[in-house]
């Protein structure tokens, strides 16, 4: 049987070669339909190598426009293309292939580009072949990093302290390019953080628009920095303003107003557990003198330094504040002089007045004097020791609390009269009995019976 088989085998061996060539070009076409060719494009940064030979003349390199960016595509069977991504390239310009005897500012670098991977079933079409460079004078600056923050802590939290280690850094590179750095920043995510927070990050350098300054051609002496954030605890606290001094005669303090009425502050959770108000002093609102409201704003953060803390947001740094002054109104009041209050009168004596009413004018607030009643304004007058005759004295009026003010002193002209003294000489009169007829009349009377009776001897004469 084996025998057999071995002949079978060694029959027709340009039939068997026909079948194995066949075979092949089947597979082949076979493959082809499977993973037909495929094309990809390719947009690359430049990777500049040996950047120092042309340091090394006092010079830097700046690339002219986009000529960094190297564009080609790739070609072959789909299942390798399309498997394909930027980091299996190695895209270069070598300065030290540049030709420095190139006529013209800008000199061409040849971009090499190389595949990691399956360079053998990729093939390259190249779209850039050169960078373009010119050759600029080097310039060195420092910068001071500021350090920045991106997101929101935790409820509860504000953001302390943010500082930057190291701070300052050093750039160097085309003097057209470090002439359009504007400023420095190093920034950490605070986003949900309730706790001091610190990372290592990439310093970002922008312009003066704020758009960011990218190049290979710069050189920077720290490549990562250390950012560190203190996470403070807040608190919403009240704000209370006193007001010192007394407004013009006739006005009165009513009150004070301000907005906000707090102030959310943060700081260390001890300080702030140990802080229930921020007083404003009351010789920072003085009324002295006011006839109108007193209005101001008050810078609130030097009182925030004193107490170990600051404001959450820095913006809102002052209270407006109103002390209101309110006029008063005047009104005058005619006591009866009945209702007239005496004190120290002997009993001996009287008094004898020559006015029936006494005016007194009464300030007070339009509220408060709409409740004051004419019966509740007490007049006093004190003779005590006063002997008969006339006299003017300062009445004492007193008035029902203390929003009430007598705008002036009343002074009263009054007489002491001796009720004994009157009966004496009413008395006296009635004792000389001088029950004539003429003892009735009046003086005027008496005088023209005294010239009639001087002209009768005249008429007796004659």
């Amino acid at each position: 049987m084996f025998r057999k088989m071995m002949k079978h085998l060694a029959d027709n061996p340009g039939l068997k070669l026909l079948s194995l060539l066949f075979s092949v070009v089947l597979w082949l076409m076979v493959v082809n339909v499977a993973d037909p060719e495929a094309t990809k494009f390719f947009t690359v940064p430049v990777e500049i190598l040996n950047k120092d030979v042309i340091t090394e003349m006092g010079k830097v390199p700046n690339v002219v426009g986009d000529s960094d960016i190297a564009v080609f595509y790739i070609t072959g069977p789909r299942s390798y293309v399309e498997a394909m991504v930027s980091d299996d390239f190695n895209v270069t310009a070598d300065l030290s292939q540049v030709d420095l005897s190139q006529e013209g500012e800008a000199k061409l670098v040849p971009i090499e580009i190389t595949v990691k991977k399956n360079e053998r079933r990729i093939d390259v079409i190249r779209r850039t072949v050169n960078m373009q460079i010119t050759l600029e004078d080097r310039s060195e600056q420092k910068f001071i990093i500021s350090a920045e923050t991106a997101g929101t802590p935790a409820k509860g939290s504000a953001i302390g302290n943010v500082e930057v280690t190291p701070n300052l850094l050093k750039i160097s590179g085309p003097a057209s390019v470090v002439s359009r750095i504007h400023r420095v920043s190093a920034t950490i995510n605070v986003d949900g953080i309730s706790s001091d927070v610190s990372d290592n990050v990439m310093p970002v350098l922008y312009d003066e628009n704020g758009l960011v300054i990218s190049s290979d051609l710069l050189e920077i002496n720290q490549s990562v920095v250390t950012i560190r954030a203190k996470i403070l605890s807040t608190k919403n606290i009240p704000v209370r303003c006193q007001v010192s001094g007394t407004p013009a005669s006739g006005y009165e303090y009513r009150g004070v107003e301000y907005a906000p009425d707090s102030v959310l502050v943060k700081g260390d959770a001890a300080v702030l557990n140990g802080i229930s108000a921020i007083n404003i002093p009351a010789d920072v609102i003085n009324i002295d003198g006011a006839n109108s409201d007193v209005e101001t704003a008050i810078e609130i953060v030097p009182y925030l330094q004193e107490l170990g803390i600051s404001l959450v947001d820095e913006n809102a740094n002052q209270i407006a504040v109103k002390a209101i002054i309110e006029q008063k109104t005047t009104k005058v009041y005619n006591i009866p002089i009945k209702d007239l209050k005496i004190t120290g009168l002997s009993s001996d004596y009287e008094l004898e007045f020559s006015t029936e009413t006494l005016p007194v004018n009464v300030r007070a607030l339009e509220e408060d004097m709409q409740g004051l009643m004419q019966e509740n304004i007490e007049v006093i007058l004190d003779v005590t020791e006063l002997q008969p005759g006339t006299y003017t004295r300062q009445l004492v009026i007193n008035l029902p609390g203390e929003k009430y003010e007598l705008v002036s002193q009343l002074n009263l002209q009054f007489s002491i009269v001796d009720k004994n003294a009157q009966q004496e000489d009413n008395s006296g009169l009635v004792q000389e009995g001088d029950s004539d007829e003429n003892s009735s009349q009046r003086p005027e009377e008496r005088e023209e019976d005294t010239e009639e009776d001087e002209e009768e001897p005249d008429r007796t004469q004659s």
